[in-house]
This record gives structure tokens, C-alpha cells and sequence, in this order.
């Protein structure tokens, strides 16, 4: 790569960032708020629980270890779009990136900013939907304040955008493990653990406990995107897509277990919060304030992370001049080292998302906008964006003059059990409720990036 290129940032993340960035965006809200869910789904089993957890991990630690066959190799601008490319061509990295531009990134965080929004009012004692139940029209003001404070900050501010990733890491790791540790000890993990026939678990209930695992564990892939920043990213980025999944696996499995030995399965099955009842008991009245304020971190960790990955991905397509306008958007500014364009046209598309995803809740809820009840628009992107992986695991083992890798581990067992995990996670999400309708979706913005794609002139 020309580092004299004037479009091109210079490498300014270390080892720790890239690690920070991959832990600090898989750990937001997701496992707060998803283990009762997991619960729910295998009717009260944990056993089924875990198995779910080991399931989903197998994609997020064998999928890690498959790309960085990749990494060791390859250090262009774009991470992903750059992978698909080596193993499949041209095409399929520009869909790629296409996809995730377009449907991917703006859905996550839209949905993500909402989440820090509502965790921010009741940490205030407000009401909103996620603590109280209760729909607050203002909740939606401060999601857009949070994105526009951080597209600022992942603009104008990366040095102070990945220190803030590195600091909200270690508060995450410290609350779920504080939280973890304390559930095991006051709550009884072997009673919890032991195998009880009145807890059965449908084929479908586990499969819908993946997708909620899978939602909670999503993100790890977003570090190669800032691939061409990294400071010898051979080693650096490929060390990181190793050890990041295997922290987050171990601290969720962690957790899970300590709030069910805390709870019981019964009390989850109930709907009892989690989060209040491990932090009144360990820490009192304020228990639940100081964890909320743990959880906003975590969340807003998340959301950093997340913008910081976005802005460098229709950058990666602008700089190959496939996108309408490539000369602007592939533009790096000289005083702040970022393409400032690219920024700004990923917040609007945010702000179209977070306005479709106020329209499924507030606008249904309480507008009487029924045409967008249900629209799930957080969990379809985390599983067609695993079919873009898939593309890439197969690569790995079909494409060897591609793909170099001299390790057996590397060539056949990483990817099929990547695979094999990813795979379980995509027939989970086909059978979700409107999967025809959002597949259609997707499909048709597809084809309008295939239309509007621009070849590369060189």
C-alpha cells in the first residue's frame, strides 16, 4: 500500500485498540438484555442456554480465527470488502460493502443509539421502554445527539475516539465480571446447571436462542475495516481476531451462568430483571444506578466502536471509485486524517434508519402507524451479513490459490466450523417472522448497488 497517498490514513491504532475495538463493540447492551430472552426461548433450560452460547460461539471464534487467514495477508483499505475480493472477486466485495454501508452499519447503530438513549433515561430514574416499559417521545432526541456527538468525535477526534474505545472495554469487562463472580457466589450454579425434564426446549426455541446469542456476540468483524490504520496489521490484526473472541465467549458464558445461578430459570421465566436483583444485592440501594451507569458506558463503548468502523466502509468503496461521487467520499482530510464526506453521508443514512426504527415502535405504539409494527430492523442484517461471511469461510477452503495459508487448522478446521456455526445461525434467521418480506428488501437495494456501481478505471 502507498502510504505517500494523500486519501490514504496514516496507521495510528495499536494492538490494544484493535482489541479494545472488537471487545468494545461485541459487549454493549446485547447481554444485558438478551440473557432473559435466551432463557425465555429454551423455556427455562440452561443447559440448552449454554449450548446456544457454544453454538453462536463457534461462528465468532472460528469465524475470527478463519479471517485472519486473511489478515496475515492482506492489509488493503477495506477489511471485509477486501477479503471478499481475494477469495471471490470484485463484485462480491463490492456487495458486500454495499450491504454493509447501505443496510448493515446504519440498522446496528441507529438500533444501539436508541438502546444508549433509553439506558441514559433510566439511569436518571425516567421513564422509557427498556427499564420501565414505558414509551418517552424525548428518548429519541438524545439517540440523535449521541450520534451526532460521535460521528464528531470519529471525525475530528480519533485519537480521543480510541482511547474512549480502550477505557469503555475495562469498565465492560469490570461490570460483567463484578456481576458475573457475584451471581455465582451468592446463587447456587449447581442446582441451576442440573439437567430438570420440566424445562423442555423446542428445535425452534433454540434456533431463535442463537439469533439472540448471535445478536449479542455481533460486531467482532468490524476491526478489519480499519485494516489500513493499523500499525502492522499482519500481526496486530490477526492477534486481535484471535484473542478478542475468545475474551468475549468466556465473559458471556461467565455471565450467564451467574445471573441464572442467581435467579433460577423460574424467576427469568417470570421476567425478573437480572441486572437489579444481582445489583441490590451486592451493592444496595445504588446498586442499580452505578450498574446503569456501567451499562450506558458499555453501550456508548459500543457505539463508538461501531461508527468508527462504518465511516471506513463506503471510504473503502469510494477509494476503489465504485460509488457515485468517489472522488469526494474517498477525500482524506490532511488536519484530521479522516474522510470527512464519507462521514457525513453515513449519519444521514443513520438518521434515515433510527426514523424507521421510531416508526416501528413509537409510530406503531402510540402514532397507531401500524404499516411498520414488527419491523425488526436490527436482527436481519446481523444474519444476511453472516452470509458474507460464509462467502469468505468457503474461500478459505476452496480458493488455497487465493486464500494462503500453509497451517491444516487454517485451511479446513477453522472455516468448516466457522461454517457450521454461521450456517445454524442463517437457517435460525430464515425462519423468523417477515424474513420473505426483509430478504426482498435487501435483495432489491442490492440490485441498486449493482446498478449505480461504478468499475474501477484502474
Amino acid at each position: 500500500m502507498n502510504n505517500n497517498n494523500p486519501n490514504i490514513p496514516k496507521r495510528k491504532f495499536g494492538l490494544l485498540t484493535t482489541i479494545a475495538m472488537i471487545v468494545g463493540i461485541v459487549i454493549g447492551s446485547g447481554i444485558f438484555f438478551k440473557t432473559p430472552t435466551i432463557i425465555q426461548n429454551t423455556n427455562g433450560n440452561v443447559v440448552m442456554g449454554i449450548l446456544a452460547f457454544v453454538v453462536a460461539a463457534m461462528g465468532i471464534v472460528f469465524g475470527g480465527l478463519t479471517i485472519s487467514q486473511y489478515s496475515s495477508n492482506d492489509n488493503k483499505i477495506g477489511g471485509l470488502v477486501s477479503y471478499c475480493e481475494t477469495s471471490w472477486g470484485q463484485v462480491l466485495g463490492f456487495l458486500a460493502g454495499w450491504f454493509q454501508s447501505i443496510i448493515y452499519y446504519p440498522a446496528i447503530i441507529a438500533v444501539i443509539a436508541w438502546v444508549g438513549a433509553n439506558y441514559t433515561f433510566g439511569l436518571f430514574g425516567l421513564p422509557n421502554l427498556l427499564t420501565t416499559g414505558d414509551f418517552n417521545l424525548g428518548v429519541w432526541p438524545l439517540a440523535i445527539g449521541y450520534l451526532v456527538f460521535y460521528y464528531i468525535v470519529n471525525t475530528f477526534q480519533t485519537k480521543n475516539a480510541s482511547k474512549f474505545q480502550s477505557f469503555a472495554m475495562f469498565a465492560k469487562i469490570f461490570a460483567l465480571l463484578v456481576l458475573s463472580i457475584s451471581g455465582l457466589v451468592l446463587g447456587n450454579p449447581t442446582s441451576v446447571i442440573a439437567i430438570n425434564p420440566s424445562y423442555v426446549t423446542t428445535s425452534t426455541g433454540f434456533l431463535t436462542a442463537v439469533i439472540a446469542v448471535a445478536f449479542a456476540t455481533d460486531g467482532w468483524m468490524i476491526a478489519p475495516s480499519i485494516a489500513h490504520e493499523i500499525k502492522d496489521p499482519q500481526k496486530n490484526l490477526t492477534k486481535a481476531l484471535v484473542l478478542a473472541p475468545l475474551i468475549i465467549v468466556f465473559l458471556y458464558l461467565l455471565y450467564f451462568c451467574g445471573v441464572c445461578s442467581f435467579l433460577g430459570p423460574d424467576a427469568l421465566l417470570a421476567g425478573v430483571d437480572p441486572i437489579s436483583s444481582i445489583s441490590n444485592a451486592i451493592l444496595g440501594p445504588w446498586g442499580i444506578k452505578i450498574v446503569l451507569l456501567f451499562i450506558v458506558v458499555s453501550v456508548l463503548g459500543t457505539l463508538n466502536g461501531l461508527i468508527l468502523g462504518y465511516i471506513r466502509t463506503p471510504y473503502a468503496l469510494a477509494v476503489r471509485g465504485e460509488l457515485p461521487f468517489s472522488a469526494s467520499l474517498a477525500k482524506i482530510n490532511k488536519k484530521y486524517d479522516t474522510p470527512i464526506n464519507a462521514s457525513i453521508a453515513c449519519f444521514v443514512v443513520n438518521l434515515v434508519f433510527l426514523m424507521f426504527h421510531f416508526l416501528s415502535l413509537d409510530g406503531a405504539a402510540v402514532y397507531g402507524l401500524t404499516l411498520f409494527e414488527g419491523l425488526a430492523i436490527d436482527d436481519l442484517p446481523i444474519v444476511m451479513n453472516y452470509l458474507f461471511l460464509c462467502c469468505m469461510y468457503f474461500g478459505v477452503l476452496l480458493r488455497p490459490d487465493k486464500v494462503k495459508t500453509t497451517s491444516f487448522l487454517g485451511r479446513y478446521v477453522y472455516p468448516t466450523l466457522a461454517i457450521i456455526g454461521s450456517m445454524i445461525i442463517l437457517y435460525g434467521g430464515i425462519t423468523r417472522p417477515k424474513f420473505n418480506v426483509y430478504m426482498l428488501i435487501t435483495l432489491v437495494i442490492i440490485a441498486v448497488g449493482l446498478l449505480i456501481r461504478r468499475k474501477k478505471s484502474a
